[in-house]
């Protein structure tokens, strides 16, 4: 979780990105400061832009639960496998498309 950590502080993002996806199969737990650095990330001027989570193991996701940051971001954000989390960002965006506001 260290790791994972600066990488999301050193994470920027463009102003026409519209869905970041968070891969985290290799984050075996998470804690506090784990915790503040998702909400800060998610806290960013945000544009319409989203979240959209990957393979979160059960340690993680049990501390997002109870952070309350699961029902911030939408249950529905956070995907089973990367290939899912792309897929369901790409619904997303055909979505935004259909309804003329991509």
């Amino acid at each position: 979780f260290f790791g994972m950590t600066d990488r999301i502080s050193d994470i920027s993002v463009k102003s026409f990105t519209k869905y970041l996806i968070i891969r985290m199969r290799g984050v075996p737990s998470l804690d506090s400061t784990g915790m503040n650095a998702l909400e800060n990330l998610y806290g960013l001027p945000r544009e319409r832009r989203q979240l959209i989570f990957s393979h979160a193991n059960e340690q993680p996701m049990k501390t997002m639960r109870r952070a309350g940051f699961v029902d911030m971001v939408g249950e529905d954000h956070f995907r089973s496998n990367i290939d899912d989390a792309i897929a369901y960002a790409r619904k997303l965006l055909d979505e935004e498309g259909e309804n003329g506001s991509a």
